[in-house]
């Protein structure tokens, strides 16, 4: 196997991974936008320190000079209104869905391929590597192996792996 083919596998494999990162950011930029819709408010909300003469001869230097700073106008999030908000979260939500549904798909022709090889331990190797995600140290922790031994067989099974392009 050429130093190309073996790239061309690994990346044909690492498109879980990949997939899996890219819904937990989906995931994690939602959560953003549901931050920000608990923030937002309707009309602006005005600071004051202190309006009393008698008090604000007791203020420290500091306080005096932020009692004399104009009112601080706190808004939602950059003039953005709740139907903004909820219609980013709608779409983000369709985004979501229909990665799921790839990294599944995914999933699905990657098991098959790997399934389809006669080793197990090449079986497990793979799985552990391409599906979990664990690194070639943690699976020889795993699997009772030395790392030399492991890399055996993660090469071995990337010789013997049939790749399907059922690419979505």
């Amino acid at each position: 196997m050429t130093s190309e083919e073996r790239q061309r596998k690994v990346r044909w494999l690492m498109r879980y991974r990949i997939a899996e990162k890219r819904i937990k950011r989906l995931e994690a930029e939602k959560e953003r936008w549901r931050e920000r819709a608990t923030c937002t408010t309707t009309a602006p909300t005005y600071f004051k320190y202190i309006d009393k003469q008698e008090d604000k001869d007791k203020l420290t230097r500091e306080q005096r000079r932020r009692n004399e700073m104009p009112p601080v106008i706190v808004r939602g999030g950059k003039h953005l209104t709740l139907e903004d908000i909820v219609a980013e979260m709608d779409a983000l939500d369709r985004e979501l869905q229909e990665a799921i549904y790839r990294a599944t798909a995914l999933r699905r022709d990657i098991g098959q391929a790997i399934d389809a090889l006669s080793d197990d331990r090449e079986q497990l190797v793979l799985y552990y590597k391409y599906v979990d995600g664990l690194y070639l140290e943690e699976i020889c922790v795993r699997m009772g192996y030395s790392f030399r031994h492991i890399q055996r067989i993660h090469n071995d099974a990337l010789k013997n792996i049939k790749m399907s392009y059922n690419v979505m």
